[in-house]
């Protein structure tokens, strides 16, 4: 299999699985019939459905957030009322540790973590507006209004977010390959502070990558990821926006001047890559060219060292020099008989006030690279579980490890990964913040 065939297939695996996908279209609809029947009778809701990620089908399955939105047809952002009364209802019948940010309200539910969040809707078929799709009108409604109230932009880019659904439908399966690629390679990267708006960055510039191997008449994932990497080192020279729903003269001037541009395709108002963000972004850019180096060196040599390739950056212990924490006292064992179908992550009160994100992601995406690294070495399943158990071990603390004692409930957080998407045995890491 040649390196662009085995990247494609390995891109392809980090999709959800049907059974995750089920699983989670199941606790869309459990959410969907909490909120008709509580508030259903206050509320004309015009309809409840997914989007991010997992509405779009970019998301990578051990990352599987849900986004759930609430399309009200008579209420206008910032929707007080209706977030206080949402908040009441999930407290009381969903998820009782639930947050309630400036946005969404935020709770967990059957292992997935759902965003709930509020729109305006303004889906009206007006004149027998048949050429267009209910995304369609819903945006370009949504972007009459704005003309009038720009001030707007910001509590409007719910009620645009269904157009970033569509956009997504409208690229080729290669670009949702590139994207979660993209947003893979992201998640190995260390980048503290830097959460914000990072998958639909990644996700939106390997659309972009993407697009421009497909206009040279060609679906190779390898150039399309190099495409995207390459963006990362001339960050200050990015201009990316798209027409789908919008024109050019649409974005505002003091927008459109700006550099680095990366505009959310439903929403001309918002540039993804404002100062902080840009920042982040060109801090990424060392790292990109670090791949680009392993990439060059994976095909002169041939094979498929996926855990080579993708080995996170910085190195573990480097990541945490500015923690007021350091991880420690590990514990790592492999466990058969789970029926786990995403990653679990569990926090005690010694990881209180620690920004745990980084470690997760880290070892979310790490050992999902030894896994597929294993199996395209054809090892045994058996012989799997242990490759990832011994890297996984040398990765986060190289050298000898000592019997350890204790158990993972005696230490400050544990983290429990599938070994696979479809797959009964899982991987747990314990470790003390100290």
């Amino acid at each position: 299999m040649s390196l662009s065939s085995s990247l494609r297939y390995f891109a392809d695996t980090l999709a959800p699985s049907h059974g995750l996908v089920l699983k989670a279209n199941k606790c869309v609809e459990q959410i969907r019939l909490v909120v008709l029947r509580e508030l259903g009778d206050r509320y004309s809701i015009a309809r409840i459905r997914p989007l991010g990620s997992f509405g779009k089908k970019t998301s990578l399955w051990f990352n599987m957030d849900i986004d759930v939105l609430v399309y009200l047809n008579d209420e206008m952002p910032p929707f007080d009322k209706f977030r206080e009364e949402l908040d009441d209802l999930v407290t009381l019948h969903l998820d009782e540790d639930c947050k309630r940010g400036s946005g969404a309200i935020t709770f967990h539910l059957d292992g997935f973590k759902i965003d709930l969040l509020p729109a305006r809707n303004y889906f009206q078929q007006h004149g027998g507006n048949r050429d267009k799709s209910r995304e369609e009108v819903q945006v370009s409604n949504a972007l009459e209004y704005l003309k009038q109230n720009p001030q707007l932009g910001d509590a409007f880019s719910t009620t645009l977010s269904e157009g970033a659904v569509k956009f997504e439908q409208l690229r080729s399966s290669f670009s949702h390959s590139v994207s979660r690629l993209a947003k893979f390679w992201s998640s190995t990267i260390g980048v503290p502070g830097f959460s914000y708006g990072r998958s639909s960055i990644m996700e939106y510039l390997g659309a972009r990558a993407a697009e421009e191997e497909e206009a040279e008449g060609r679906q190779d994932i390898v150039l399309g990821f190099r495409r995207f990497l390459r963006m990362l080192l001339r960050v200050d020279e990015l201009a990316v926006y798209w027409t789908a729903f919008y024109r050019v003269e649409d974005i505002p001037e003091a927008i459109l001047e700006q550099r680095p541009l990366l505009v959310d395709p439903s929403n001309p108002y918002n540039n993804f890559l404002d100062d902080e963000r840009a920042g982040y972004l060109a801090h990424m850019g060392a790292f990109a060219e670090v791949t680009l180096s392993r990439l060059d060196i994976t095909e002169k040599k041939g094979g498929f060292p996926i855990d080579e390739l993708f080995e996170p950056q910085p190195l573990w212990p480097a990541i945490f020099v500015s923690s007021p924490k350091l991880p420690g006292n590990f514990l790592v064992t492999s466990e058969s008989g789970s029926q786990k179908l995403l990653p679990e992550v569990e926090r005690r009160p010694g990881a209180k006030g620690v920004d745990t994100s980084i470690a997760k992601g880290y070892i979310f995406s790490f050992v999902d690279a030894l896994t597929a690294a294993a199996k395209f070495t054809r090892e045994e399943k058996v012989s799997v579980a242990n490759n990832v158990h011994a890297l996984l071990q040398q990765f986060i603390s190289p050298g000898f490890w000592p019997p350890s004692s204790g158990s993972h409930e005696d230490r400050d957080m544990t983290i429990t990964v599938p070994i696979g998407r479809e797959s009964n045995e899982v991987i747990k890491i314990s470790f003390d913040w100290t």
